[in-house]
């Protein structure tokens, strides 16, 4: 059986409704971040569609949102190459040609190793077992939990040098957003090799739902890896509006989340019935106090005030559905 990659285009039969965007999270040496996500969209409601690109700046969390005509995006169909209009994006490169009248943004970025969610048979990627399930309302992938990046940008009237910098790349894809969720991500920790995704949403299942979850701690070489499908357990988890603690177990290993709002978001673009529209606030000055304890004893903890977050949704629901 070949297995389909999650950093695959997913689109190919052009079923509706259906949206897929990749997520390249670039932050320079100095913690300013740039983030950019090309991307489809197909109405399930109308026969309307279109290609995307959106830009968002985490100086000044200007967000900009580019529209494209879908022939403008042609993405390989073995693997994440994708040209949209003259901007190019692939793991391990990013080549921007963009002039609009908000907005002109050139250069290249390259990546370099990257280290992926493992993919196999029985584990293809992050969702495990869950991503050969064709009902999903929507499917996750971690395409690179940490990677060093090198490269220049002009944006505007200023350079932007990734020289020695940080990459994170994720995606989504499917029929639309979850209803509820919480998603932190950074890799601007004091231990410049320790890298963290976490999400929890509301997941579809059947006439029912339950809140899935996806934990990820890159630390060097080594993914501890958080998730219903590898019998992890939720230990400790509460929130008051604007701080989670969140703590889980895996066999012998433990973590332990204390995150936190920031104070600056920008409001994203997402699929909705009849078009792309505004509507998911992201910060990128969150904050993730992460302690992880091997066999009893702590051999990690750190710090950021880098970190991307989202909390989206009724979240008391989305907490009391943790089981």
């Amino acid at each position: 059986m070949i297995i389909k990659r999650p950093e695959q285009y997913h689109g190919n039969n052009n079923k509706r409704p259906f949206f897929e965007g990749w997520y390249h999270k670039m932050s320079t040496s100095n913690g300013e971040t740039l983030v950019l996500i090309p991307g489809i969209y197909r109405s399930g409601a109308s026969e309307y569609e279109t290609a995307f690109l959106m830009i968002y700046q985490g100086s000044n969390r200007h967000l900009e949102y580019i529209p494209y005509h879908v022939n403008d995006f042609e993405c390989n169909k073995k693997n994440y190459s994708l040209h949209l209009g003259e901007n190019y994006f692939s793991l391990d490169k990013v080549k921007l040609n963009l002039n609009t009248e908000k907005i002109n943004l050139k250069g290249t970025i390259l990546s370099e190793d990257l280290k992926p969610w493992p993919v196999t048979f029985f584990e293809p990627g992050c969702m495990g077992w869950y991503a050969y399930v064709p009902t999903m309302e929507c499917f996750h992938g971690i395409l690179s939990m940490n990677h060093t990046l090198n490269g220049q940008l002009s944006l505007n009237n200023s350079k932007l040098n990734f020289d020695g910098g940080k990459g994170y790349i994720e995606k989504d894809w499917g029929k639309n957003f979850p209803k509820n969720w919480i998603w932190a991500q950074s890799n601007h920790f004091q231990d410049s090799d320790l890298s963290v995704s976490i999400s929890l949403a509301t997941v579809p299942w059947k006439k029912s739902y339950f809140s899935g979850y996806i934990v990820g701690v890159q630390h060097r070489d080594t993914l501890y890896r958080f998730t219903p499908y590898r019998k992890s357990k939720i230990t400790h988890l509460r929130y008051n509006e604007t701080f989670l603690e969140w703590h889980l177990k895996s066999g012998g290993v433990e973590i332990q989340f204390n995150v936190e709002r920031g104070t600056k978001s920008g409001l994203l673009y997402a699929p909705d019935e009849k078009d792309m529209i505004p509507k998911v606030a992201e910060y990128l000055d969150g904050k993730i106090n992460c302690k992880l304890i091997v066999n009893g004893e702590c051999i990690l903890e750190d710090q950021t005030d880098k970190a991307a977050l989202e909390i989206i949704g009724d979240i008391d629901t989305l907490i009391a559905s943790v089981k």
